[in-house]
């Protein structure tokens, strides 16, 4: 299908809107946000709902929840704008905090579009069971592999540790385990598919084609999750 919705409007608004820093400014132009941003965004959710629940069933696709805020909390940083510029979709298992959720997402800014899964800050446990994973070659792991290396849109992300934390691991597996965080992405500058539309239908067939990396890392959850309640029973 062609998703042809997202304007060059829209990222013009978002920086206007971020630079000027004015909420009473963005009060004013609320039907413009709502317009060129909300309703393509909450359009986009319900075009991806019913895929997205078929990698995982308990994913929120209700678009005021899958959706971020441009207006950003403040209380709690140094950087005081008050608006970003850039706008993401996030699917999700419910009540988990995002910093540390497991997601499929979807993101444009102002210099680049693009989506993926994976994590913004893997919590340690985790990321030590997806090691031990790797270290066994768990069948997961190597459908994960497999599924990532057959979608070559995709690269991992994640920071590098200076020092190998498994120096001794198979060459394969070293571009897995030295990674503070963990995810699968593609990202473009070329805006052209985004505007004309044709981005969706490819969009959709590579998540779905990376699933298994998205099971991969569901899995090591599950296994911290199992393992925490035992220890506490």
């Amino acid at each position: 299908m062609i998703f042809d919705k997202f304007t060059p409007d829209m990222l013009d608004f978002l920086a206007e809107n971020h630079l000027r820093n004015s909420k009473s400014w963005y009060d004013e132009h609320k039907d413009v946000y709502k317009k060129l941003v909300t309703e393509p965004f909450y359009a986009l959710v319900e075009e991806m709902g019913p895929h997205m629940l078929e990698i995982d069933p308990q994913f929120v696709t209700v678009p005021s929840k899958a959706v971020s805020r441009v207006r950003r909390d403040t209380r709690f940083t140094k950087n005081k704008d008050l608006y970003r510029d850039h706008i993401w979709i996030v699917f999700r298992h419910p009540k988990k905090r995002l910093g540390s959720s497991l997601c499929y997402y979807f993101e444009i800014e102002q210099e680049s579009w693009g989506y993926g899964v994976g994590y913004y800050d893997i919590p340690s446990a985790v990321r030590e069971e997806y090691r031990q994973m790797i270290l066994h070659h768990d069948k997961n792991y190597l459908e994960a592999r497999r599924a990532l290396e057959q979608a070559p849109d995709f690269c991992l992300y994640g920071d590098r540790y200076k020092r190998l934390p498994y120096p001794d691991a198979p060459e394969e597996d070293q571009d897995w385990l030295n990674r503070k965080n963990i995810g699968a992405s593609f990202s473009s500058e070329d805006y052209t598919a985004l505007f004309d539309g044709t981005f969706y239908d490819i969009m959709i067939a590579n998540l779905k084609r990376i699933a298994p990396f998205y099971q991969f890392l569901r899995v090591a959850e599950e296994r911290v999750r199992r393992q925490s309640l035992e220890d506490h029973s």
